[in-house]
C-alpha cells in the first residue's frame, strides 16, 4: 500500500470551498486570465504569493479558476462519452504545494456534474497517463501540474487515453475556459452551485470517499505503469518476448555492474516505481532529494540544477567505480535530464538536451534495427520539435529513417507522430531535442525512464563495455544554443508576433545580400525558411507562409551547394512561459561559424523588435 508522507493533506471534506455569501470578483478574475498561459502543452499561471513561494493556498480567485476549468473539463468530457453516465475522469498532481488546493476544487465540480472521479493524490504524469490509456473504465484524465516551471507556477494538462488533449480539441477547450471565466453570471452560478452543495452530508461523504480512495487507486496506477514501462522498453507486447529481453539485460548488469543516482528533487516520481523497477534489473540506485516536496534546486532539469547529482555521482562513484551516470527529473516527471562519469576527465559532466535526445535516437533505432535482421522497417520515421538539432537528421540517414517535424510542444509532436503511424509509417521515437525529452512508442509522453533504459540498453547490450563519453564522440558533430541558456532568452516587446517575424524578414533579406560572400566561406550558398503551426510546415516567407496569430516557430535553413542544411536559425515565443526563444545549429565544430551565426542571428531579432 502507498503512506502518504506525513503532514500531506489533501482537504477537508467539511470545509466550505468559498466563504458563505460570496459570488465571485469578475475584476480580479479578469486581470488573473491575463496572466494565464493556455496551450497544447499545458494551462499555466502563478497560483501562490509569487512565482518563488511554497504556500498552500490559491485565493479565491484561483479557486475561481479552478473550478471554471473543471466545468468546461467536465462539459468537454460530457459531449464526447455521450451520453454520459458515471463518467470516472483520473486526477492527479505533482507535488508542488498548491496542487491539492486546486485538485480539492476540481473533484467538487466533478462529483457536482455526477462524475466518480479517481484521485491518485500525487503521481507522475507519464504513470497517470499509461493508467488512464490502459484502463477502460477511465473517461480522461486532469493533471494539476506546471511542469518545469517555478514552484509557485501551477496548471493544468488534459487528456484523453495516455496522451494530453492537442489541435483542435485543446483549442476550443481553451476558448471555452476563457468565455465561462469573462461570464460572470455563469461563474456566480457555479460558485453558488458549489457552496451549495459543500453543505449536504452526501457531497461530504462523497469527497471523503474520494481522498480515501486514493492509496487504492495509486497501487493499480502503480501497477498499469510498471506493465506499461515493459513494453516501452522492451519493444514488445508479449510476456515471452519482455522476459527475454529483461533477462539479457539483466544479466548484462550484473555482469558488469551499474549504478545510477537519481535526484528526485522532491519531484512526483519519489513516489513512483523508479528505483524499484530499476533494482529489479540489478541496478544500484543512489536516491537524493526523495522525499515529495523535498524540492532543493530549481525545477527545470538544466544547468545548474543538475549540479547536486552530477556531485553525488562523482561521491558515489569515488566508492563504488560501477555508479556510471545519474539523472533529475522535472516536478511532474515526464521529463529526466543526464549526468554522467567522464572516465578520461575523471569529473562528472552534464548531457547538454540536444546530445541526449541524440543519443537516445541512435540507441532506439538501433534498437529497431537489431529486430528486424539488421535494417530498419520500410517507412520508418522520427517524428521532432522545430528546434531539435540537425544532428537527428544526419542519425536518421545512416539508418535510411526519415525526420518530420512539428512546433514545439508535445502534444503536436505526439499528433503528428501519430498521424504518421496511421499512414502507414513506424515511428518508435519522437520528442523534443530542445529539451532531452524523448517519447518512445507505445507510450504518448516523455518519461526518464524510457530515456534511462534506452542507455542501459546502448551501453550493455548494443556495445557491452563501452561508455557514455566514447557513444557521444561516436554522434554528429553539431554545435547548438540550449534554447534554456540566457542567450536564447530575448525580452521582446512585440506582443504581434506575425509583425515580428515580417520585420525579422526584411532585414535577413538585407542582410543575406550583405553576408553571403561571408557565408560562402563558411559553405553557405543557399537558405530556406520553414514556418511550423501545429503539425504543419510550410516553406516560404511572409505572411502567406503563416496563419492565425502566426506564433509558432520560424527557421531559415542555411544550405551547402549541393542544397543539404548544414545550418539553422530558429525563433519562438514559449506556449507555457512569458518567454520568446531563439536558438542556433550549425553543423562541425568551429566555433567561429557557430558564433557568427549567432551574433547575425540575435541582432536581427533585436532590429526587428525595435523597428517602427
Amino acid at each position: 500500500m502507498i503512506h502518504w508522507p506525513t503532514g500531506f493533506f489533501m482537504g477537508d471534506p467539511a470545509a466550505l470551498p468559498f466563504p458563505r455569501g460570496y459570488t465571485g470578483n469578475a475584476a480580479a478574475r479578469k486581470t488573473a486570465m491575463e496572466n494565464f498561459i493556455l496551450s497544447a502543452s499545458g494551462w499555466r499561471r502563478v497560483f501562490a504569493a509569487d512565482a518563488e513561494s511554497r504556500d498552500e493556498d490559491i485565493g479565491l480567485t484561483g479557486k475561481e479558476l479552478a473550478a471554471a476549468a473543471a466545468q468546461v473539463f467536465a462539459e468537454f468530457l460530457s459531449r464526447r462519452f455521450s451520453p454520459a453516465k458515471n463518467l470516472s475522469p483520473a486526477v492527479g498532481l505533482d507535488s508542488r504545494f498548491t496542487g491539492p488546493a486546486i485538485a480539492e476544487i476540481m473533484l467538487r465540480v466533478f462529483l457536482l456534474r455526477g462524475f466518480t472521479p479517481r484521485c491518485l493524490f500525487i503521481v507522475p504524469a507519464p504513470e497517470l497517463m499509461a493508467w488512464a490509456a490502459g484502463e477502460p473504465e477511465l473517461h480522461g484524465f486532469a493533471y494539476v501540474s506546471a511542469s518545469h516551471n517555478p514552484v509557485g507556477h501551477n496548471g493544468l494538462k488534459f487528456g484523453l487515453g495516455g496522451s494530453v488533449i492537442g489541435g483542435d480539441e485543446a483549442r476550443l477547450l481553451i476558448e471555452d475556459f476563457r468565455a465561462l471565466a469573462a461570464d460572470d453570471r455563469r461563474m456566480r452560478k457555479l460558485i453558488k452551485e458549489l457552496s451549495s452543495a459543500a453543505k449536504k452530508t452526501a457531497t461530504r461523504e462523497s469527497l471523503a470517499a474520494v481522498f480515501g480512495e486514493a492509496a487504492r487507486w495509486k497501487n493499480k496506477s502503480r501497477a498499469a505503469y510498471e506493465a506499461f514501462a515493459v513494453r516501452v522498453i522492451t519493444g514488445a507486447d508479449e510476456s515471452e518476448a519482455q522476459t527475454a529481453l529483461r533477462e539479457d539485460l539483466r544479466g548484462a548488469v550484473a555482469a558488469r555492474g551499474c549504478g545510477i543516482v537519481i535526484d528526485f528533487n522532491g519531484s512526483a516520481r519519489s513516489l513512483s516505481i523508479d528505483r524499484s523497477l530499476l533494482e529489479s534489473f540489478g541496478v544500484i540506485v543512489k536516491p537524493v532529494n526523495a522525499r515529495p516536496r523535498e524540492i532543493a534546486h530549481a525545477i527545470e532539469p538544466e544547468g545548474e540544477a543538475l549540479t547536486e547529482c552530477r556531485e553525488a555521482l562523482e561521491e558515489a562513484r569515488a566508492t563504488d567505480p560501477r555508479f556510471v551516470f545519474g539523472y533529475v527529473p522535472d516536478n511532474d516527471g515526464d521529463r529526466g535530464n543526464i549526468v554522467f562519469y567522464d572516465e578520461v576527465a575523471g569529473v562528472s559532466r552534464i548531457l547538454p538536451p540536444q546530445e541526449l535526445f541524440a543519443l537516445v535516437c541512435f540507441a532506439e533505432l538501433a534498437f529497431l534495427a537489431g529486430h528486424n535482421a539488421g535494417r530498419l522497417p520500410p517507412k520508418t520515421a522520427v517524428v521532432v520539435n522545430d528546434a531539435t538539432s540537425l544532428r537527428i537528421e544526419r542519425i536518421a540517414e545512416s539508418f535510411g529513417a526519415k525526420v518530420f517535424r512539428a512546433e514545439t510542444g508535445e502534444a503536436n509532436v505526439v499528433t503528428l507522430a501519430r498521424k504518421l503511424r496511421a499512414e502507414g509509417w513506424t515511428v518508435r521515437i519522437l520528442g523534443e531535442g530542445s529539451n532531452g525529452g524523448n517519447i518512445t512508442f507505445p507510450s504518448e509522453v516523455r518519461d526518464p525512464l524510457a530515456t534511462v533504459f534506452a542507455l542501459l540498453r546502448l551501453l550493455y547490450l548494443r556495445a557491452p563495455g563501452t561508455s557514455l563519453r566514447r557513444a557521444l564522440e561516436g554522434l554528429p558533430r553539431f554545435l547548438t544554443l540550449s534554447t534554456s541558456g540566457t542567450e536564447a532568452r530575448r525580452d521582446i516587446r512585440t506582443k504581434n508576433h506575425g509583425l515580428l517575424k515580417e520585420r525579422y524578414e526584411a532585414i535577413f533579406l538585407r542582410e543575406w545580400e550583405a553576408r553571403k560572400t561571408r557565408l560562402a566561406d563558411f559553405g553557405i550558398a543557399g537558405w530556406e525558411e520553414l514556418n511550423y503551426e501545429g503539425i504543419t510546415c510550410r516553406s516560404g516567407m511572409g505572411a502567406a507562409a503563416r496563419t492565425g496569430a502566426q506564433c509558432g516557430g520560424l527557421s531559415i535553413l542555411l544550405k551547402d551547394t549541393t542544397g543539404t542544411p548544414r545550418a539553422f536559425l530558429w525563433m519562438r515565443g514559449s506556449g507555457t512561459e512569458p518567454v520568446f526563444r531563439i536558438s542556433v545549429d550549425a553543423e562541425g565544430d568551429d566555433s567561429r561559424f557557430f558564433a557568427y551565426l549567432l551574433d547575425w542571428h540575435t541582432g536581427m531579432v533585436e532590429e526587428a523588435d525595435t523597428a517602427s
